[in-house]
């Protein structure tokens, strides 16, 4: 084990040093997250966490899952892992929303026609069965020209990512931007 003098003030915040268990991943069939053999400041099991998580951020490419997706999906992992119970919210919102499109309206409006289907689909419906809510901002989706109707089943709609953002945040929600 290192010693880290600097961060020792974390010991009082309820974090505790030491390896992420091997418990089930949070999302069945993604990445195991790595550094698992290293010592790392995690949350004190037992405990909730409760994160807002608000993808605003454009795709690398068209062809492959956001990253933003992709750091949450490590994010809920590593809770799990170190038996953490998180409970998460998704906003999608700005430059990331066709990442919320239906295969067929991603692959007209955003990607190449041979690509079939939006690689995020899998990832949103993956997380949604784990009881985490999907949102779309409708401000979003009319600056871009996008239609409710071309998103993804099971994404909610909300009227403002920011006022749910907000709204979340007096419950008790940490906003991390990805």
């Amino acid at each position: 084990m290192h010693n880290y003098p600097s961060s020792q003030w974390l010991d009082s915040l309820g974090l505790i040093r030491g390896k992420p268990g091997n418990a089930e991943l949070a999302i069945p069939g993604s990445p195991r997250p790595v550094g698992q053999a290293v010592d790392q400041w995690l949350p004190a099991p037992g405990k909730t966490c409760h994160g807002l998580f608000q993808i605003s951020s454009a795709a690398d490419a068209p062809d492959r899952v956001h990253g933003g997706v992709m750091r949450l999906i490590r994010t809920l992992n590593l809770m799990s892992q170190a038996e953490v119970a998180c409970r998460a919210v998704v906003v999608v919102a700005g430059p990331a929303t066709p990442c919320v499109l239906k295969s067929a309206a991603y692959r007209e409006r955003i990607a190449e026609p041979s690509l079939e289907e939006n690689p995020n689909a899998p990832w949103w419906s993956a997380l949604r069965q784990q009881g985490v809510p999907v949102l779309v901002c409708l401000q979003a989706l009319a600056a871009q020209g996008l239609s409710l109707e071309e998103v993804e089943a099971g994404i909610e709609p909300v009227q403002s990512g920011l006022s749910a953002a907000l709204a979340l945040g007096r419950h008790g929600f940490v906003t991390l931007s990805l």
